[in-house]
């Protein structure tokens, strides 16, 4: 188990030390939200784009909040492109197909959880 968040009423700046411990936990945990959740997030004037797992979300300040879940391999990896501007041109094939797993398998679980 992690420890809670703590608030640092200091008046020295931050350090990168003050987040070191904090960073691991979110990047290697397996009871982090970055870990089990795969995440996407992006601003433009307009609103906000945020991809988890396979459950896209556009937050448009003029026409408001509208959600689509992705099909498919190749419409979760045409978002990563097109809407985020994440080129994935270091994946390999198998790259892709270990991502695209780990997914689909997360987006079950979130399924089951709902219902």
């Amino acid at each position: 188990m992690h420890a809670p968040p703590r608030v640092n009423f200091r008046d020295a700046p931050a350090t990168t030390a003050d987040f070191e411990e904090r960073h691991a936990w979110l990047s290697t945990a397996e009871d982090s939200p970055f870990v089990r959740t795969f995440v996407m997030y992006r601003r433009d004037a307009e609103g906000a784009d945020l991809l988890r797992g396979r459950v896209l979300t556009r937050i448009d300040a003029a026409k408001g909040k509208t959600e689509r879940e992705l099909g498919g391999k190749e419409e979760l990896f045409d978002v990563i492109g097109g809407v985020f501007g994440r080129r994935l041109d270091d994946l390999t094939p198998a790259d892709r197909a270990v991502l695209w797993d780990r997914v689909g398998r997360a987006h079950a679980v979130w399924l089951a959880s709902r219902s």
